[in-house]
């Protein structure tokens, strides 16, 4: 589970979301985002044509970036993505 510090930067910045595949990386950055109450990261399909290849092609591996520019409060979550319509 995340605590309130990850919760409060994940809710209140913008993301940067990560994925790769075939070995090549691609970055975006994520302003339509959620955290659930479980826990889960929810992004809006924005955009995410080349970010949903990867997502099929590497069995879901990705990495969000999201900080606070003013405190330099920042954290790197890892985990699997999964896509639901």
């Amino acid at each position: 589970m995340l605590n309130e510090s990850v919760i409060k930067i994940l809710k209140n910045a913008m993301w940067d979301l990560a994925t790769c595949a075939d070995g090549e990386p691609n970055v975006v950055p994520v302003a339509f985002k959620d955290v659930t109450e479980d826990g889960k990261l929810v992004v809006g399909d924005v955009f995410l044509e080349t970010t949903l290849k990867n997502i099929k092609a590497n069995e879901g591996k990705i990495a969000i970036s999201a900080y606070d520019t003013k405190s330099l409060e920042g954290y790197q979550i890892k985990g699997t993505a999964e896509y639901v319509t």
